[in-house]
């Protein structure tokens, strides 16, 4: 066995001291930021609009009532109003709307603002529609429906498709 001279010995135990050290941690360190951004625009949805169903009827000597309620939801701030169109049946008017059967017969029906039902629903913005302002959350609008008072017609199922129309 090969010994060493006592003068390397000092030098060899600082290189293993150095090689057991645990390295140093870095003594400099850099940042930097950065934005997350986002544009709101004035917008609105309609969350629900309900089928409006008179359920079974039968010879009409007076008016059937019921009711429906629609939710919008706008941005904060937001002025929209909210149209209903006359509908699909054959012959409709926003004053005087027709459920078309499947063999061509028609059911009058009508859609109000109010509660009293004298109002029309309808879609001339400012005229005969319902607005407001958007909170941010949703807003409930109450359609009043009424089959009025009239002849019977043919025994069928009736229906029409209105269109909902958010204007803002």
């Amino acid at each position: 066995m090969r010994t060493l001279p006592a003068s390397r010995l000092p030098s060899l135990v600082a290189v293993a001291a150095f090689a057991m050290a645990p390295l140093a941690s870095p003594s400099a360190t850099k940042t930097a930021t950065f934005q997350v951004l986002a544009t709101m625009v004035s917008d609105c949805t309609i969350m629900s609009a309900p089928n409006i169903d008179f359920g079974t009827l039968g010879v009409m000597t007076a008016n059937t009532d019921t009711s429906s309620t629609l939710v919008i939801a706008c941005t904060p701030g937001t002025p929209y109003s909210v149209a209903l169109d006359a509908g699909t049946g054959t012959g409709s008017t926003i004053t005087d709307r027709r459920m078309a059967s499947a063999g061509g017969n028609a059911l009058k029906y009508q859609l109000f603002r109010d509660s009293m039902r004298t109002q029309n629903w309808g879609n001339t913005v400012g005229t005969d529609t319902v607005g407001g302002t958007g909170n941010g959350g949703n807003i409930a609008h109450v359609i009043f429906a009424r089959v009025p008072e009239q002849p019977a017609p043919a025994p069928g199922a009736y229906a029409s498709t209105v269109t909902v129309t958010v204007n803002y």
